[in-house]
């Protein structure tokens, strides 16, 4: 879900312009983030048009002031003719800007941008779209538990703001970007997170759909309890071990990770993550593998070779990954390489959008104790060889992440509303444990015509593989609404695993 994936603050950011910042009892608080540098730049891509639009905060509370929502339109190269379309992207998070990655996007879909436009719009509270603030999670907690108590600090400093940052005010901002320029209809891609949003879009503005791509997609109504995702993770060891010509047995590979677990569960190793000291247990490792079989080819085929040294007390290559992943002790976060991403936009997005564990309308004693008594009834083996309380911490947008977030009143995002009948390509790397293909055949049943492209030998975001065939079949099925040829898959190269 976080792009990638987790998955790494702020007084509430400025919401009308010149306006100052206060908490709730109006004590003065941090200065709202700056946005990203060259911000007030256009971006560097030919043909580009940026724009802002000012939008309400919350849209059924005019009270609470504006907000403004930046976007780049990227112009088609053949002005000769009018462009035949408007390809709208979202990299997901939640917390990614889209405007920052428009360079990647005018070059991964280079061959679309002969006679499409791109829109990208950058979410509420990220980076150009009046980045927003709460001061508590700007650097990362060494714990689990700190993240938790952090998440709670910042919604409870956003106050009656905090209900401002919501897929659904996101959709409506994309949709009065989409008026402002005059657009008559938008063809949707979403990357993880950028599922849900552009289902949520789609929920809210059916007429302004015209084609939907989903990349390593997840349904509204997913599993609070990642238990698909654990599943993936086994699957994904699998078939890096049967696609390597012997170097590795995926069974034996999980048996030694259920080892590994429990030694570490027992006796977690210490080490330092920049000038913090860390506990490497058995959460810890969870996230390892949950995050390298996300950044799959690149990392998975490790895990075999690190998890059998760390066996043989050689702890190197277990530390050298947690270094990379930026593990919490206690349970894990995706560590977020993206900039700039926004982990208080993350924070409230998902405390605001997601299903929970517990009831959103009981004090926080109480949800921990329903949220104790539901994980304790879980079966132990759905998780193996990690451990369900590892297991479900591996992301901001699972487990109880968001059981301390001070509102009992929101509503959760909708799951059962109407979709358009409109085309759409839903794409799942078959190595991806962050938004695996069950989940991403879950999403498609959202929707009356729904196509299913596994990808094999990749994991987050398939697009990214180096060959470009994935993005060929995304702008194929974006260009004549039909995913036709999709041959070039079977060159794409298994994850290689070190022997």
């Amino acid at each position: 879900m976080f792009t990638t994936a987790g998955m790494t603050a702020i007084a509430l950011a400025v919401v009308a312009a010149g306006g100052a910042v206060a908490t709730p009892a109006g004590r003065a608080e941090t200065p709202p983030r700056k946005p990203h540098k060259g911000a007030a730049d256009c971006v560097p891509v030919s043909g580009a048009v940026c724009g802002t639009v000012r939008v309400p905060l919350v849209r059924a509370r005019p009270e609470l002031g504006g907000i403004t929502v930046a976007y780049a339109l990227i112009r088609h190269r053949g002005t000769s003719r009018p462009a035949r379309g408007t390809v709208t992207i979202n990299p997901g998070g939640p917390g990614d800007s889209a405007i920052a990655s428009a360079s990647r996007y005018a070059q991964m879909f280079s061959g679309l941008l002969t006679d499409h436009d791109l829109l990208l719009v950058d979410p509420r509270g990220v980076n150009r779209s009046t980045p927003v603030q709460c001061g508590t999670l700007e650097s990362l907690p060494a714990t689990r538990d700190g993240f938790v108590r952090a998440v709670g600090e910042c919604g409870r400093r956003l106050g009656t703001r905090a209900r401002g940052y919501t897929s659904a005010e996101i959709a409506d901002d994309i949709d009065a970007v989409r008026a402002r320029l005059g657009i008559e209809r938008l063809d949707m891609l979403g990357q993880s997170y950028g599922t849900y949003l552009m289902t949520v879009y789609a929920q809210r503005h059916p007429k302004r759909v015209r084609s939907m791509v989903l990349s390593s997609a997840y349904p509204l109504d997913f599993d609070m309890w990642a238990r698909p995702n654990a599943r993936a993770a086994r699957r994904a060891l699998r078939l890096v071990c049967e696609r390597s010509a012997g170097a590795c047995d995926g069974d034996q590979v999980l048996r030694d990770i259920a080892r590994l677990a429990q030694r570490l569960r027992a006796q977690p190793i210490p080490y330092t993550l920049g000038d913090q000291q860390r506990r490497l247990d058995d959460t810890a490792l969870a996230s390892i593998v949950y995050n390298l079989a996300g950044r799959a080819p690149a990392d998975i085929g490790g895990v075999p070779t690190m998890v059998r040294s760390a066996l043989h007390a050689d702890y190197t290559a277990l530390i050298d990954a947690a270094r990379r992943v930026a593990p919490l002790s206690g349970s894990a976060l995706r560590q977020v390489e993206e900039q700039p991403f926004n982990p208080e936009q993350a924070a409230a997005v998902t405390c605001n959008d997601h299903p929970t564990a517990w009831n959103r309308k009981a004090p926080v004693a109480a949800r921990l104790r329903q949220f104790s008594a539901r994980l304790a009834a879980l079966p132990e083996q759905e998780y193996w060889p990690f451990g369900k309380q590892a297991w479900t911490s591996v992301s901001y947008s699972r487990g109880n992440a968001c059981i301390r977030w001070p509102d009992r009143h929101g509503q959760p995002q909708p799951t059962g509303l109407p979709l358009p009948d409109v085309p759409v390509l839903v794409v799942s790397g078959d190595l991806d444990a962050d938004t695996p293909t069950e989940q991403g055949r879950q999403a498609a049943r959202q929707f009356r015509r729904a196509t299913v492209v596994e990808v094999p030998n990749v994991g987050h975001i398939a697009e990214n593989e180096p060959s470009g065939c994935v993005a060929a079949i995304q702008t194929g099925f974006i260009r004549d609404l039909q995913a036709s040829d999709t041959s070039c898959l079977a060159n794409i190269p298994p994850a290689p695993v070190q022997p």
